[in-house]
């Protein structure tokens, strides 16, 4: 998934019926076709122009701040101190990812007050890329990211569990903070959605991969879903996903209304049922399953 916050394209859909193949093209910022004598304005499956459309939404449509429970305010990226150097900054943090929320979190706990907090440390080094298919160094930049809370690695970013773990095999106090329900400082609303976002955080394990934001207030405060999440496409463009926690009984006209409403503002939607005790439901298996539909878009 960090690949892609560095991906230097712009990639769009072609539209025509029964194509649907990606046109990537390389830029330094966002492409926009200029007519249809642009020589990059044609679908190589079609071997046609194509009636080609912005796969997701440009980079600079995301929300520039998100309202979460407790008037938590996430912005996409944390704000940068004085002291903060500016080239590892750029590397650490991308829009509304796990890192960027996790630095915001901590530092809105400590204005709360909270005691149970860590002192993340996150750090980059840059070297020089190899290509093996040249065999020598390129002129490309690489770079290695750590995540460190008192000298161990940083737990709500970098676990990729294989398996369900429970609260006393995680020693992260923050995402105890984030996925209490009960906690003054707690953002999801439900024992439903504090457990799809306690496996979905121990699943993912990357170094960047987009956060399961909880709870944001959305299109002028008409909606709020369990979870937002924006998916990078490329370094230009996201693909803003909602991600709905359901029970069992609800209201077909009710789960329409809101599909409606979320794709007319460009989001997809995934919805998780949830089902009762004696079914083989597992929020692990949910939270999984979503993480790799995720990295499929």
């Amino acid at each position: 998934m960090r690949d892609r916050y560095d991906l230097s394209v712009t990639r769009y859909i072609c539209a025509r019926s029964g194509c649907g193949a990606f046109i990537d093209v390389e830029c330094e910022t966002l492409y926009e076709f200029a007519s249809a004598d642009d020589p990059a304005f044609w679908c190589p499956r079609c071997q046609s122009e194509p009636h080609a459309r912005l796969f997701g939404c440009a980079a600079a449509g995301l929300p520039s701040k998100l309202s979460l429970p407790h008037a938590f305010v996430l912005l996409p990226v944390p704000r940068l101190e004085p002291s903060d150097n500016l080239d590892s900054s750029n590397l650490l943090y991308r829009p509304y990812s796990q890192r960027s929320f996790l630095r915001q979190y901590i530092d809105w706990l400590k204005l709360q007050a909270i005691d149970e907090t860590c002192e993340l440390e996150a750090s980059a080094t840059c070297f020089k890329r190899f290509a093996p298919e040249l065999q020598r160094y390129t002129d490309e930049i690489d770079y290695e990211l750590v995540d460190n809370c008192n000298s161990t690695p940083c737990r709500f970013l970098r676990t990729a569990t294989l398996k369900p773990l429970f609260a006393d095999e995680v020693s992260c106090s923050i995402l105890k903070q984030l996925c209490n329900i009960r906690s003054p400082c707690g953002c999801c609303e439900t024992g439903d959605e504090a457990q799809i976002l306690w496996n979905y955080l121990l699943v993912t394990g990357a170094e960047h991969f987009p956060m399961l934001i909880p709870q944001a207030s959305i299109l002028s405060g008409r909606r709020r879903p369990d979870f937002l999440c924006f998916v990078p496409i490329t370094r230009f463009q996201y693909q803003p996903v909602a991600v709905l926690v359901d029970r069992s009984g609800k209201n077909p006209a009710v789960i329409d209304s809101e599909n409606a409403d979320y794709h007319q503002q460009g989001y997809r939607v995934w919805r998780i049922l949830v089902e009762g005790r004696e079914s083989s439901f597992s929020y692990f298996k949910a939270a999984r399953e979503l993480k790799n539909w995720i990295e499929e878009l």
